[in-house]
């Protein structure tokens, strides 16, 4: 029975996951602000948040059957994705002003991740990050860059462009699919080029063209 349900929940994460993966593209390069572009953000939003859910049940299911590396993967790919759907959707009902509620929820998001990825680096030394523990090392340092989002002061938050939250939250659900996609099915696709440690550089590639993406996309909406 529970193999029958993690079965179910893994192959509607995957499905949605994909769908996600090529909606996530469609929103970026489309006329920002139109009606095409409003209407596959939002489903592209409704995808992710059933990635994010199904992710956290397989996490739950994963403890249960004392699998702790995916479970610790998935638990965190969960809240790297939540973090930046929430604050990426729900600034669009602050464009007039970045609020107290909206600054604190976002904080502690961050605070979640950072956490997490602390755990991931202590976990993973413990084994020298060897052999798949370097998943832990690559999510870990990942999981740092909310460092600056945690220690932030509300007024410099509240100074932010509202358009530059949307951009870096939802490019940043993009990043976390895209990582997540390649930690799992990346070996089996890439494996023949990226043997051994090199399929590091799989894992990595979304932050760095993500991060280029946010800041070429901020230059041209002209936010800092």
């Amino acid at each position: 029975m529970l193999e029958t349900i993690d079965r179910s929940i893994l192959i509607l994460h995957i499905a949605v996951g994909f769908l996600s993966l090529v909606l996530f593209w469609i929103p970026v390069f489309s006329k920002k602000g139109g009606d095409f572009h409003v209407r596959i953000g939002k489903l592209y939003t409704y995808t992710m948040w059933v990635v994010v859910l199904t992710a956290l049940l397989l996490c739950l299911l994963n403890l249960f059957t004392k699998d702790y590396l995916s479970a610790g993967f998935l638990g965190f790919i969960s809240i790297l994705t939540l973090a930046p759907l929430w604050y990426g959707m729900t600034i669009l009902k602050h464009k007039q002003g970045i609020t107290r509620t909206y600054f604190e929820v976002r904080r502690w998001l961050h605070v979640a991740i950072l956490l997490s990825a602390i755990g991931l680096l202590i976990w993973g030394s413990f084994y020298r990050f060897e052999g798949e523990m370097i998943i832990l090392l690559i999510f870990g340092l990942l999981g740092l860059t909310a460092t600056r989002d945690v220690f932030a002061s509300f007024d410099k938050v509240r100074q932010r462009p509202w358009i530059k939250e949307h951009l870096v939250g939802m490019l940043g659900t993009g990043i976390a699919a895209y990582t997540a996609f390649l930690v799992f099915g990346g070996t089996q696709l890439f494996g023949h080029i990226f043997a051994g440690k090199a399929v590091a550089i799989l894992w990595v590639s979304p932050t760095i063209i993500g991060t280029g993406l946010i800041s070429r996309m901020s230059k041209r909406y002209a936010v800092s």
